[in-house]
């Protein structure tokens, strides 16, 4: 014992020279542990330092780390060892390692529950920091998932702290998912569960913060600046470093877009100071984002070009051989951003080349984003949370029943005379109720329903407005560009090349228009569908002036059919008019469209005509794809010969 206390000394002297400078709070809690006597009270004092890791330096945590482990592995303290895996956790999370950090805690989630009044302040504590380590990596639908879980939990138990906490990490992901009007209602709420006399500190300060943030991301920069103005005096106050420099850093935001340069230059300097006395690193990765803008903003473009490219590194935050750390950027959510940026300041700076070769990059990481991302899984989460809301509504409501009907039976009892008489109204009055909860859970799935649909119908738009001004533009900018390519004394092949290129270039644009055109709508007519078939003909007839193409109509009944059928019945009618324009040699093609009960469509030539037997086991793409279609959808699709020759090809709906 007296040699561990001896050693102990020993790192606490070198740590005082490590953590100074930092906070008051932080120099208090180092001394609390100097100050300790038995290892029991050792392992506390530590504890209580590092749940403010995000205010001490990130050295010191490396000191004192491995002591905590040591402490907690020789206690018998099971609630000791639980904050102590938090603690060790938080300090990995410093590092980066969240995987690790979530690994620490999940053991020790399972050994503490929110029923138990002893266990249930850590139990929240771990949650909302697994939380927080999914939604470090942009794992956002799990982090959201686990949030969604403890808010129930802490309105069961009136835990205004964590419905607070919860609510503002939740208006946390809301930004970094760029929803800042979704944001700011949960930020809301958690400024009103704070109080208006600043009950919860810890509450208020980042939500102040968040709400600042929120705002400037609308624009909105005179509210912004209202929160915070409002919310950094209170993370000075509460001693919190990392929310000062990200006050800090959103101040600077707002100074600069109002070109208040000389007060933007001085909130970065003091986030720069304030980061210094967290890590040894150089800065972290949206502060990087910050200064960038801030040298882009004041006339210093190139400055700003090569903190982005120093931030696009892959791999993990490590100490180089050299002994310096080096900020790396995997989160997809960060590289989209500083592409994004980087993209903007190539532009401003007149150099277009590496501009466009940016831009290919930038669509890939954001496909890769959304991919990671799901607005659908996401929405489904929230409903999810409101159903599961309601459903203990009523778990509630049926045990106040369940009360009251106790009392009525003991009245029963007391009151020979009137059991009959009170047994027919207990009967009636289950029958109602049990009529009502059924009533009020259809309603529920119905909501739910229509909320992932509304969901869907968003997504689905938002993917059509990704493709028109995304690849849309590139698509447009490729074929444009692709007209001003002349070589005098180019050979047949570098011709035929570039005239490839221009008829690739232009059928990538016409097919985005198909995609986009059915996307756009939630459900297509009939008649949408032909007029659509009659604009591609007319793109025909210049190639295949020989040919006489025409789209006869009898719609008495004009079918909607959703966006994806109607795609796969567009596409099908255009294979069918390419595969006769190509193989059948004939002079006439017919397009018939018919509603009535059901709908029917044929594309008839006068060709040479083929036998599908014979062909079908050797078929090519297109009669593929059309075979392909038609059973995704749920159709029927034939070929037949027609009189005296030629090919009809039959589309033909099973269900209306």
């Amino acid at each position: 014992m007296r040699k561990f206390r001896i050693i102990f000394s020993l790192l606490l002297i070198s740590c005082s020279f490590t953590g100074y400078a930092q906070t008051v709070l932080a120099d208090s809690l180092r001394q609390s542990v100097y100050a300790a006597k038995t290892q029991e009270d050792r392992l506390n004092a530590l504890i209580n330092m590092f749940e403010e890791y995000h205010s001490i330096n990130r050295d010191t945590l490396d000191t004192y780390g491995p002591v905590v482990k040591e402490l907690a592995a020789a206690s018998n303290n099971q609630r000791l060892k639980s904050l102590a895996a938090l603690a060790y956790a938080n300090w990995y999370y410093r590092w980066g390692w969240s995987d690790s950090s979530i690994v620490f805690i999940e053991p020790e989630i399972v050994r503490n529950s929110a029923d138990d009044p002893a266990t249930r302040d850590i139990y929240f504590k771990l949650t909302r920091a697994r939380a927080l380590y999914l939604g470090s990596k942009s794992r956002f639908a799990e982090a959201l998932d686990v949030l969604y879980g403890i808010l129930p939990k802490a309105e069961q138990y009136n835990d205004t702290l964590t419905i607070g906490l919860t609510c503002n990490t939740m208006g946390s992901i809301a930004i970094a998912r760029q929803q800042p009007n979704e944001a700011l209602k949960w930020i809301n709420r958690a400024i009103l569960v704070a109080g208006s006399k600043n009950r919860h500190l810890q509450v208020l300060a980042p939500a102040y913060i968040n709400a600042g943030y929120a705002y400037a991301s609308l624009s909105k920069m005179d509210s912004a600046s209202y929160f915070i103005e409002k919310g950094l005096p209170l993370c000075r106050q509460i001693q919190n470093l990392n929310y000062v420099a990200t006050a800090l850093r959103i101040q600077t935001n707002i100074y600069t877009a109002a070109k208040q340069y000389q007060l933007a230059e001085k909130a970065l300097l003091e986030m720069i100071s304030t980061r210094a006395k967290l890590t040894s690193a150089n800065l972290i990765v949206e502060d990087n984002l910050q200064l960038a803008d801030f040298y882009a903003n004041s006339g210093q473009i190139d400055k700003a070009i090569d903190i982005c490219r120093s931030n696009l590194k892959k791999g993990d935050i490590v100490t180089a051989n050299n002994g310096s750390n080096e900020v790396v950027s995997n989160d997809p959510k960060l590289r989209v951003t500083f592409l994004e940026k980087l993209a903007g300041y190539y532009k401003q700076a007149g150099r277009l080349d590496e501009y466009q070769l940016l831009l290919e990059e930038l669509v890939g990481a954001k496909d890769s984003l959304y991919a990671a991302n799901s607005a659908e899984a996401i929405v489904e989460l929230q409903t999810k949370y409101e159903v599961q809301r309601k459903e203990n509504t009523i778990l509630q409501q049926k045990y106040d029943l369940q009360r009251k009907n106790f009392l009525f039976y003991g009245s029963i009892v007391l009151i020979a005379l009137l059991l009959i008489s009170g047994t027919a109204l207990f009967r009636s009055y289950r029958k109602k109720q049990k009529a009502r909860v059924e009533k009020l859970m259809e309603e529920e799935r119905r909501q739910a329903e229509e909320a992932i649909k509304k969901a869907e119908e968003k997504e689905r738009v938002r993917i059509a407005s990704d493709l028109h001004d995304n690849l849309g533009a590139y698509a447009a900018s490729m074929a444009s560009n692709l007209s001003y390519i002349h070589f005098p004394d180019a050979g047949e092949i570098t011709n035929n090349a570039l005239k490839e290129l221009t008829n690739n270039s232009n059928a990538i644009i016409s097919q985005l228009n198909d995609t986009i055109w059915v996307l756009k709508k939630e459900e297509l007519s009939l008649t949408a569908i032909s007029d659509r078939i009659k604009n591609f003909i007319r793109g025909l007839r210049k190639s295949y002036p020989a040919v006489n193409i025409e789209v006869e109509e009898n719609i008495a009944v004009d079918h909607k059919l959703p966006s994806s059928q109607a795609f796969h019945l567009y596409r099908m009618m255009q294979e069918a008019v390419n595969n006769a324009l190509k193989h059948s040699s004939g002079e006439n093609i017919l397009i018939k469209i018919t509603g009535a009960n059901n709908w029917e469509v044929t594309i008839a030539d006068d060709g040479k005509g083929f036998n599908i037997n014979e062909v079908k086991s050797n078929a090519g793409n297109g009669l593929s794809n059309i075979m392909e279609r038609s059973d995704e959808a749920g159709w029927t699709v034939s070929w037949e010969r027609a009189i005296p020759r030629g090919m009809i090809v039959k589309i033909i709906s099973t269900t209306n």
